[in-house]
């Protein structure tokens, strides 16, 4: 495929990487010198320097010809004109991803119309609130991602070493766990993700990613002992965007959040906004005021403000004074792994969610979804939809052929969530969650592809 990406930010730079790697035609168009330099000289791509909405720019960097835009720019206005201009001057079947970031752009009368533009609209922030949300929802869990429309959900949970799942083969998961069905699709660990076979350990430390039907998440979870509590006591600290969006579906909720910001102004603005939220004004690295407000008892504190280091900080003081269930948002991928490793239990990149939500745009075959696992995007959950003529059909799944780094994690058929296993066959229709490392991804790609396609 050839993709324009306008944008060489941390978006457009992690994006321009994923798909050179996967073999894509990527220009890369860019007004900031810098940042374009930085690019070209470490990826494989053309690059344009330009600004990405003019139709001249596009023009040159071969709108006529390209199969897909993505633009993530800091500014909304160019990201949506962008794509208005390449509908105009790019093929008919081409498309366009924008990176918006103004909620109130996100008008179902402006993107529930055929005549906008745009096939994806991706608000990183709200995306990450979302995310946040979701983990609220269930304590002790570091990662829940939906499939099939919501109604499988891969769950991440760390493993101690009081857990049941500690010292374990998976060959005798199925033994030792008799009320559920239990499937481990990949277990994190350390800086590797792995697919695991029946021989493999579940290890103290290691963070499991379990498969499960939507409503059977607290059975599995319980089974497995965790304690799932409801979170009625939240602390964010800042008072960005995400918090926003976090503190309002909390209200929605029931629940009644405090929220931190240092700011008078936007202290009282939120207040204002937030009718059902304890907005305080306070530096959230203030060890004192975090005292004050008992961040101890909270059962959930939410670093993500705007100032990275600020999050950092106040992210460890909640920790260090007893706040159980502390979550912190940087846009520096690279402090990802550094955060977790000194205590934070769970953190998020908002911009490399974004990164993950364009994924099933470019993948091969009837992909429904793609979710990134794992720090690095190591590996890949992946949904596809089987078609009569893919080799997958009819295949009891241990001839199929998959790669060694490959695991079906669950089929969905006809509304039914099956757990498979090695003599289950794909049938038609059937939509397939698979989990596999990014090096087994095109194979996995071949073997889903329609036989009409592979020649």
């Amino acid at each position: 495929m050839k993709i324009l990406i306008i944008g060489a930010g941390q978006v457009g730079y992690n994006i321009a990487a994923r798909l050179v790697e996967e073999g894509h035609d990527v220009v890369l168009i860019e007004r900031d010198e810098a940042l374009l330099a930085r690019a070209t000289e470490s990826l494989d791509i053309q690059g344009l320097r330009g600004h990405g909405a003019r139709p001249t720019v596009l023009e040159e960097a071969g709108v006529a010809q390209a199969d897909m835009l993505v633009a993530v720019t800091n500014v909304d206005e160019v990201n949506m004109v962008a794509c208005l201009t390449a509908a105009i001057l790019g093929p008919s079947g081409m498309i366009k991803i924008a990176r918006v970031r103004d909620p109130s752009y996100m008008d179902e009368r402006i993107f529930g119309d055929e005549r906008v533009a745009i096939d994806l609209a991706i608000n990183p922030e709200r995306e990450a609130a979302d995310k946040i949300l979701q983990l609220l929802r269930y304590p002790a869990v570091t990662e829940v991602v939906d499939f099939a429309d919501g109604r499988v959900k891969l769950m991440g949970l760390q493993v101690d070493d009081l857990s049941p799942l500690a010292g374990m083969r998976f060959m005798d998961l199925g033994e030792r766990f008799t009320a559920i069905q239990l499937l481990i699709a990949a277990i994190h660990r350390g800086d590797q993700v792995i697919i695991p076979r029946g021989d493999d350990v579940i290890l103290p430390g290691d963070e499991v990613y379990l498969v499960t039907p939507a409503g059977e998440e607290e059975q599995l979870l319980r089974a497995v002992g965790v304690k799932v509590t409801p979170v009625s006591r939240v602390l964010l600290a800042g008072g960005s965007k995400i918090n926003r969006f976090v503190a309002a579906e909390l209200q929605a909720r029931g629940v009644r959040p405090k929220l931190l910001e240092q700011d008078q102004r936007l202290a009282r603005w939120i207040g204002e906004e937030l009718s059902r939220t304890v907005v305080l004004e306070g530096n959230p690295t203030d060890a004192h005021l975090l005292s004050e407000e008992n961040v101890g008892e909270m059962q959930a504190f939410v670093a993500a403000g705007k100032d990275e280091e600020a999050n950092v900080m106040s992210a460890l003081l909640a920790k260090r004074m007893g706040a159980a269930r502390v979550i912190a948002t940087t846009n520096r991928g690279d402090y990802v792994p550094v955060m977790k490793g000194v205590g934070i239990d769970v953190c998020i990149s908002p911009r490399l969610l974004a990164v993950g939500s364009i994924l099933h745009f470019i993948r091969k075959g009837r992909v429904v979804a793609a979710r990134s696992l794992g720090e690095e995007d190591a590996a890949e959950a992946i949904e596809f939809e089987a078609e009569l003529t893919s080799e997958a059909c009819d295949t009891p799944l241990y001839a199929l052929g998959l790669p060694r780094n490959a695991l079906v994690a669950c089929i969905i058929r006809e509304g039914t969530v099956l757990i498979p296993s090695g003599k289950t066959t794909i049938q038609a229709g059937d939509h397939v969650v698979i989990v596999a490392l990014r090096s087994a991804v095109p194979e996995v790609e071949r073997l889903l592809r329609r036989r009409n396609e592979t020649g």
